[in-house]
């Protein structure tokens, strides 16, 4: 409980070479010096990282709660720099 007691904004700063399989570790776990973890709710979690430029990733955990990262619009590959991502939340699945 309280998980909605403020804003829930934190900036999330990546190094040049990043690509989005690093963002979303970082939006899962941390990171980077960031601390912007998706809440694990128990097993079967599932949410949506959402930003400006699309859906990037499913993100999820299994019925043994071991989470998973399925990407929607781009590969885990895709270089950062030059994505144009300028916000991004997690949403409710």
């Amino acid at each position: 409980m309280g998980d909605d007691a403020d804003a829930g904004t934190y900036t999330i700063k990546m190094p040049d070479d990043a690509v989005l399989g690093d963002l979303m570790r970082t939006v899962l776990r941390g990171g980077y010096g960031n601390s912007w973890p998706i809440p694990y709710t128990g097993a079967n979690s599932h949410w949506v990282v959402k930003s400006n430029i699309g859906s990037l990733a499913k993100i999820y955990t299994d019925s043994e709660g071991v989470w998973h990262i399925e990407y929607l619009s781009r590969g885990k590959s895709t270089p950062l720099k030059g994505l144009g991502i300028e916000w991004l939340f997690g949403d409710r699945d």
